[in-house]
């Protein structure tokens, strides 16, 4: 029996950044900490290119504070898409990974977009979340996905597959 993805609506920073990621630039998040008493960050994340949908896909984000890198904090990690029936701004969760001395944070989604999108669903974005704790505040960004080997251009639709 398929499994299918655990899709949750994202956060509003992450859906508010989806037509500044179309600019193919770098996109940074940040939460003030006046208010709540913990560190502001800052998130960031590239837009990323995959040769095919179903080529593993490496995304990463950089966590830094003050202009310097945070190690040791988890971040979760989107993949974007459209389709039929999905409401706009859902997304589906790969994955969490601890944030390096550089203050990196890698996931790699072994059998990219296909491995975990629904099948006719068509890729578009990735984004990245710094959960708020008591330490550091809050952050989130949000970058464009494109396919292509030698240039990028629009996903396809994801299709099912019988192994």
């Amino acid at each position: 029996m398929l499994k299918r993805p655990h899709r949750l609506l994202v956060p509003a920073a992450l859906a508010a950044a989806v037509a500044v990621a179309a600019s193919g630039t770098l996109l940074a998040g940040c939460s003030p900490s006046q208010v709540s008493g913990c560190t502001g960050v800052s998130l960031a994340v590239h837009d990323t290119r995959t040769g095919r949908v179903t080529d593993d896909l490496h995304l990463t984000a950089r966590l830094t504070a003050d202009g310097r890198p945070v190690a040791g904090r988890r971040v979760n990690f989107w993949l974007y898409d459209r389709g039929p029936g999905q409401p706009p701004g859902s997304g589906v969760f790969v994955g969490t990974k601890p944030t390096d001395a550089d203050g990196v944070a890698r996931l790699t989604v072994v059998s990219g977009p296909a491995g975990v999108l629904t099948a006719g669903t068509t890729p578009t974005g990735f984004g990245a979340e710094k959960p708020r704790r008591e330490d550091y505040c809050g952050a989130s960004a949000k970058a464009g996905l494109t396919c292509g080997a030698t240039a990028p251009a629009p996903c396809p639709a994801v299709r099912l597959t019988v192994p």
